[in-house]
C-alpha cells in the first residue's frame, strides 16, 4: 500500500508514476478504503469536536465512492478484455483521493478557522468546486494514463470513468462520518447552530416575533422629524452581523433618539425565539409598517443592512437549511418605495455596495455604501463585533457627532487608514447626498444636538 500512496501523491500533482503503479488487488484497495474510511473520520473531529456524535447516515455515502470504482474498473476491463483493470483502476483512485482528502481538509480547515481568507463574492461552495474540479482533473488523468489507447475503444473507458464515479460523485459526495449531535435535548452550540431555524418552537414563533416586533412602534409624534431605524442583518453562519447590529440599535437609542421607534431582523442561531430573522418579505413588511406609522412628510427612516455582497450586487441573506431570496438593487428600491417612506438614510455595509447607490439615489434619499461597486469591504469574521466600516460610521464617528454626512468624512478616512495599516486592498467607500435630504438633515442634526449636547 505504501507504494500505491507514494504513486497516488505523485498523481494528485499531475506528476507520472512508475509503470507497474497500482498493481491490483482486493486487500490493496480494502485497505485503502479503509484508510480513507479512518481519515474521514478523524478529520471530522477536527471539525466538529468531541461533543459530537457518530454519523450512520454518512456511512452509505462514504461507501458509495468506493463501489463506483469498482464498478468503473469492471466495466473498463471488460471494454478493454483484460482483467488486471477490475481493481487497478480502483486503486489508483484510491489513493490519488487520499491525497486530495487530506490537503482538501488542510485547506477547508484554514478557510473554517479564517486563516484563509476567500472573497465572499466566490461564494460558499467555490472552495468544494476548487477540490472537485482537482479531484477530477488527477483521476481521469490517471486513468488515461494507465489505460492502454485501443482503436477500436478509442475514448470509452475515460467516458466510463466519467459517467460511473465523476458524475455520482459531484451529486453525492462523501459525509462526515462524525457530526454534530442532532439528538433531542443536545445542548451544544454547536448543534444549536444546525438545528435552531428548523424547531417547530422557531418556525412557528418567527410570525408572531415579527408582529410583536411590529406593533411595538410608538407613532411619531407631530411637529418632530422624529428618526425611525431599521436593522436588517440576514447572514446567520457568522456572529459579527448580529453583534454588530445589536450593538448599532443600542447606540441609536441612546444618541439619536429612536427608543420605542427602532427593530431589527437578525438572522442568528442564538435569536431564532427572540428576534425576528431577516428575510426580504420581513424587511418589505417591516419598512412597510413603519410607513404606516410616520408622517411621510417629517419623518426619516433609517435602514441599516449589513451582510455579504457579490460583485454582481447581491446581498447574502443565507440561514442553513432555509433558501431564502438575495437582495440586489431593485427589490431594495421596491421594498423601499412600496413602503411609503420618503426620507431615507440607506446604509449598506457589505462588499461591492456601492453597486446599490444607483438605484437608491434621490432627492429625499442619503445613501452611505461601505465599498464601491468594484471593491470588497472587510471585517466580516468571527472574532469581530463590527464590520469595518460600520465600527468606524457607527461605533466610533456617530458617537461624536449627529451628522451623517460627516460621519461617513471620518469613517471613509479612518477605513483608509486601517486598510493600509493591514496592507489590504481599500474598500473605496461611496456616499450620495440628494438635495433635498441635505436641508432635512441639517434640520436633525440641530434637533439632536440640542438634546444631547456634544
Amino acid at each position: 500500500m505504501r507504494a500505491d500512496l507514494l504513486a497516488g501523491l505523485r498523481m494528485a500533482f499531475f506528476l507520472g508514476a512508475r509503470s507497474d503503479s497500482f498493481q491490483g488487488g482486493a486487500g490493496r484497495f480494502g485497505a485503502l478504503v479503509a484508510l480513507n474510511l479512518l481519515l474521514n473520520l478523524v478529520w471530522s473531529l477536527i471539525f466538529v469536536g468531541p461533543e459530537g456524535g457518530f454519523n450512520l447516515q454518512a456511512v452509505p455515502s462514504a461507501v458509495f465512492g468506493a463501489l463506483t470504482m469498482l464498478c468503473a474498473g469492471a466495466l473498463i476491463a471488460r471494454v478493454l478484455q483484460d482483467s488486471q483493470y477490475t481493481l487497478r483502476i480502483p486503486v489508483a483512485v484510491a489513493s490519488i483521493g487520499i491525497t486530495v482528502g487530506v490537503l482538501a481538509n488542510f485547506f477547508w480547515f484554514a478557510v473554517d478557522r479564517e486563516w484563509l481568507p476567500l472573497p465572499q463574492a466566490l461564494g460558499p461552495y467555490f472552495s468544494y468546486f476548487v477540490v472537485f474540479g482537482w479531484w477530477s482533473a488527477v483521476t481521469l488523468l490517471a486513468v488515461a494514463r494507465l489505460v492502454p489507447w485501443v482503436p477500436r475503444v478509442g475514448l470509452l473507458p475515460v467516458v466510463i470513468f466519467v459517467l460511473v464515479v465523476v458524475v455520482p460523485t459531484y451529486f453525492l459526495p462523501s459525509g462526515r462520518l462524525w457530526e454534530v449531535s442532532m439528538e433531542e435535548g443536545a445542548d451544544t452550540e454547536a448543534a444549536s447552530r444546525w438545528n435552531a431555524v428548523v424547531t417547530e418552537q422557531a418556525l412557528y414563533a418567527q410570525p408572531e416575533l415579527l408582529a410583536a416586533e411590529l406593533a411595538s412602534l410608538q407613532p411619531e409624534r407631530p411637529g418632530i422629524d422624529d428618526l425611525y431605524f431599521v436593522g436588517f442583518a440576514p447572514y446567520a453562519a457568522q456572529d459579527v452581523f448580529m453583534k454588530e447590529m445589536l450593538a448599532i440599535e443600542k447606540m441609536l437609542e441612546e444618541r439619536f433618539d429612536v427608543a420605542g421607534r427602532s427593530l431589527s431582523l437578525i438572522s442568528h442561531p442564538s435569536l431564532v425565539n427572540q428576534v425576528p430573522l431577516a428575510s426580504l418579505t420581513s424587511l418589505r413588511r417591516a419598512l412597510k409598517a413603519v410607513g404606516e406609522r410616520i408622517n411621510p412628510e417629517e419623518d426619516i427612516v433609517l435602514l441599516h443592512i449589513t451582510t455579504h455582497g457579490s460583485e454582481n450586487h447581491k446581498l447574502s441573506v443565507e440561514f442553513w437549511p432555509l433558501k431564502l431570496e438575495s437582495i440586489g438593487p431593485a427589490a431594495l428600491r421596491a421594498a423601499l418605495d412600496d413602503s411609503g417612506i420618503k426620507w431615507r438614510v440607506v446604509v449598506v455595509s457589505a462588499c461591492y455596495a456601492g453597486g446599490f447607490i444607483e438605484a437608491l439615489k434621490d432627492p429625499h434619499t442619503l445613501v452611505v455604501a461601505a465599498a464601491d461597486a468594484r471593491s470588497q469591504s472587510f471585517g466580516c469574521g468571527n472574532q469581530f463585533d463590527y464590520t469595518y466600516f460600520s465600527k468606524a460610521f457607527f461605533d466610533e464617528a456617530l458617537r461624536t457627532t449627529h451628522s451623517f454626512p460627516d460621519a461617513y468624512n471620518m469613517a471613509r478616512d479612518a477605513v483608509l487608514t486601517r486598510e493600509k495599516r493591514e496592507k489590504i486592498a481599500p474598500s473605496r467607500p461611496q456616499i450620495f447626498e440628494g438635495n433635498a435630504m441635505r436641508e432635512k438633515l441639517a434640520k436633525l442634526r440641530a434637533r439632536l444636538d440640542a438634546a444631547v449636547p456634544q
